[in-house]
């Protein structure tokens, strides 16, 4: 008689890249958004504009990877989450991550995010200017729109990854509930 374990396999692998070699011999490290002080960070080293983190993944958790902090003024700090499979992550001014369902998912809310901050700050820059009354009005309108239609994307988001780590993270960072 034959026993097969059906136990699926829950690791992880983070691969990593940065688009120059200034890079190299620098240290990228990996811990827990929580904000406690870590008790567990691993780091790995750059070689050939690259790094690698592997590990087990029992759960889906949220983590950043990050830089010492003078390279963090070029290279953005980058939230991922730890889940089982493959994850690619491009460090760099924009940073950027996916290849697995929440990275893809949480890459998605970031960039619709950032656009709508990029065009918030524009309303803001275009409302401190001299401008006549119908003008500023039609600022504020769309200020308004932008603002809501985030919120409704937000909600949305929660509601569609309700009880996975990046639904969590999103309801936490807009006030959503989860």
């Amino acid at each position: 008689m034959m026993i097969l374990s059906c136990s699926e396999n829950k690791n992880y692998v983070i691969e990593g890249t940065f688009e120059n070699e200034k890079y190299d011999g620098e240290y990228v490290f990996l811990l827990p958004l929580d904000g406690v002080m870590p008790r567990i960070i691993d780091s790995v080293q750059v070689k050939d504009r690259s790094f690698v983190f592997t590990g087990k993944a029992d759960s889906a958790q949220m983590k950043i990877i990050r830089m010492r902090h003078l390279l963090r003024l070029d290279i953005q700090e980058l939230l991922v989450v730890v889940e089982p499979g493959n994850i690619w992550v491009r460090l760099d001014t924009v940073s950027a991550a996916g290849g697995t369902p929440q990275n893809e998912k949480l890459q998605a809310w970031k960039e619709v995010k950032m656009q709508s901050d990029e065009t918030m700050n524009l309303l803001k820059r275009m409302s401190q200017i001299d401008v006549d009354q119908e003008t500023a009005g039609r600022i504020s309108e769309q200020w308004e729109k932008i603002q809501a239609d985030f919120k409704k994307y937000s909600l949305q988001f929660i509601e569609e990854n309700r009880g996975t780590a990046v639904g969590r993270f999103v309801s936490d960072m807009t006030g959503g509930s989860q």
